[in-house]
Formats: structure tokens, C-alpha cells, sequence
């Protein structure tokens, strides 16, 4: 067994001596590399309630990044691709599954990254750390030379994460169980409390904290550990950007875990096996996404001024992290009011 592991509500940043005047002073920019430099570290998550090309197209604009979703038939990943490359200058970034399940998709998006130039591929496979990734790793990195940027995971082990990077990607994603959406750990035992996770695996090179983020520090504490970046999926539900908002339609918005049975009956699988729920949100006004981001950058810059550190690099470097008790959470929150 080995030693205890933390999540998000079991650690606080410790504030130390600051001579940053103000927050303003923080520089949030981070190189994922291969031309992808995002001025706040914030990805839209890769799920079809969160990030289509709406969502991708406006967190570019605030300076994040989203990569689009793989549930869909690959002609509308070709038509996606085709009138990106007529409507945006940023990179594209887009889902794929295994190489056993998915080579049409991957197939196409190789040929087509060959005429743009400017496509990033995301693998998406649930247990990352597997002969199913490492085959599709293989496949676009080594037998098609692909030579843009490779997201990979999901994974939450150092081991994990090594053996992604050795096979060819550039980042990785860490995350096995922690989404708002996510029944893995209820239903199969298995994961890896995140913020342990991210720390392992930022060990072995750049990733991106994927789930867990329930509240705006919360994504600076991801930082404070290791991470280059912080996935956001549960935060921009219901907001202007995401697929299925409308903006004459008030009621709630539909937001579901991308194993859910829900999910997988959009995309024609057939599974009996689910390990996401379904559910709907509040709708949320025009605004809304940009508020969002607003809200998790001025967190993590406040944070990185309350450690005094003006770089994500020194963040990650000078921020000290301290265990806390149960307890903590009551002293947390605003409590005058019952």
C-alpha cells in the first residue's frame, strides 16, 4: 500500500512574502510547444455538453484553449476541420480514440494535418496507461511520422505518465476518476486522489489537470502542484459557449460524463457499461463562459501573488502546500450565515 494521497479539499497554499504590487503583475502564459502558447492556462474539456467549436473558438479568444470532442460521426470531424481551416488561425485541437476503435477519425486527421499544418491531436482513452494507447501512440507518432503536438492520457501515476511521453507525446493528461461527471471510482474501486496525481506525473514532463475542479482555487492549487494547465469541464456547464445552450431557451442545459450511457447512445455505442452520469445544469446568460475564465485567471493570479511569484514556473517552484484537517472546509467557506 503506498503512502496517503490528496485531493483539492484536503490542502491550502500557504501565503508567503509577496512583492508583487499587484496580481496584474502574474503572468499566467504557458508552451504546451509545437506553436501552442495559451496566455491563461484553462482548457475547455474535451466533452460534447462542453467544447465544440463555439467553446474551442472563444477560449482561444480569452487566451485558453479547448479541444473539441471525439463523439461524433468523422464526417463532422471533416467538416469541423475544413471550416476551421478557413475561419481560424489558432491550432486545432481535436479528440481521437484508440487506433482498434477510431483509425477513420485518425486516419483523417493525419491527412489532413499534412495540408494545415496547424491540427493537435488529443487521445482520449480512459485508462491511459495501456496497450491501447500505446499502439495509437505509435501509430500517428512512429508509422505516420506525425510531428504537432500530442495530448495524451488519461493517466494519474508517474510510471503512467513516463510511459506516455516515451512513446511520443508532448503532454499528458492527468485525471482517472475525479471529473463532476465521472462514476469510475464508485463503480470499478480504481484512481488516484488528483492532486497526488498531478504531482507524480508533472515528475516526468508537461501535463494538464484534468478534473476535480470544483472550485475557482482549486485550479491554483492544480498549478501550485505541477501542472501546466487545468482542464475545465463541470465550471463552463450551462454557459453561452458550450453545444447545446440556447440562447431563447431558458431552461436547463444537459451535461453528462462522456461514459455515461447518455454519451454513448449519442455516438451509437451500444455498451451496457457506464461510468458517468448524466444530468442537466442551470442555464447561464450571454457572458457567461468569459465570466468563468475571468474568474478561475484572477484566482490563479491572486494566488501566485499571495506567494510572490510573478511566472507559473516560479509558482510551481516557490509555492508551499500545507495538509489540513476535515475540519477546514466548515472554516473555508463564508459561515455568518446559516
Amino acid at each position: 500500500m503506498k503512502d496517503l494521497a490528496y485531493s483539492f479539499d484536503d490542502v491550502l497554499i500557504v501565503p508567503q512574502y509577496s512583492d508583487v504590487v499587484s496580481r496584474s503583475e502574474c503572468d499566467t502564459t504557458v508552451d504546451l510547444g509545437h506553436g501552442l502558447i495559451l496566455a491563461t492556462p484553462i482548457i475547455a474539456a474535451n466533452m460534447d455538453t462542453i467544447c465544440g467549436v463555439k467553446m474551442a473558438t472563444e477560449m482561444q479568444k480569452l487566451g485558453g484553449d479547448g479541444i473539441i470532442h471525439r463523439y461524433m460521426k468523422v464526417t463532422e470531424t471533416h467538416n469541423i476541420i475544413q471550416d476551421w481551416k478557413y475561419g481560424n488561425l489558432g491550432k486545432l485541437l481535436l479528440s481521437v480514440g484508440s487506433v482498434r476503435s477510431d483509425k477513420r477519425r485518425i486516419d483523417l486527421i493525419l491527412q489532413k494535418e499534412q495540408e494545415t499544418h496547424n491540427i493537435g491531436i488529443c487521445i482520449d482513452i480512459a485508462h491511459g496507461d495501456s496497450i491501447h494507447m500505446l499502439d495509437t501512440l505509435k501509430y500517428i507518432r512512429h508509422t505516420n511520422k506525425f510531428d504537432n503536438l500530442i495530448i495524451a492520457g488519461n493517466v494519474c501515476t508517474y510510471e503512467g505518465a513516463c510511459r506516455l511521453f516515451d512513446f511520443g507525446a508532448d503532454v499528458v493528461k492527468v485525471g482517472v476518476g475525479p471529473g463532476s461527471a465521472c462514476t469510475t471510482r464508485i463503480k470499478t474501486g480504481c484512481g488516484y486522489p488528483q492532486l497526488s496525481a498531478i504531482s507524480e506525473c508533472a515528475k516526468a514532463g508537461k501535463v494538464i489537470a484534468d478534473g476535480g475542479i470544483r472550485h475557482y482555487g482549486d485550479a491554483a492549487k492544480a498549478l501550485a502542484m505541477g501542472a501546466d494547465v487545468v482542464m475545465v469541464g463541470g465550471l463552463f456547464a450551462g454557459t453561452d459557449c458550450t453545444p447545446m445552450w440556447k440562447a431563447a431557451d431558458t431552461q436547463p442545459v444537459e451535461f453528462r460524463g462522456m461514459a455515461s450511457k447518455r454519451a454513448r447512445e449519442s455516438c451509437g455505442s451500444i455498451g451496457k457499461n457506464a461510468e458517468g452520469i448524466s444530468t442537466t445544469v442551470p442555464w447561464q446568460p450571454k457572458g457567461s463562459t468569459q465570466a468563468v475564465v475571468e474568474e478561475l485567471s484572477e484566482g490563479i493570479r491572486s494566488a501566485m501573488a499571495y506567494s510572490g511569484c510573478r511566472t507559473l514556473e516560479e509558482f510551481q517552484q516557490k509555492s508551499q502546500i500545507i495538509r489540513v484537517s476535515p475540519s477546514i472546509m466548515s472554516e473555508n467557506r463564508p459561515h455568518i450565515i446559516t
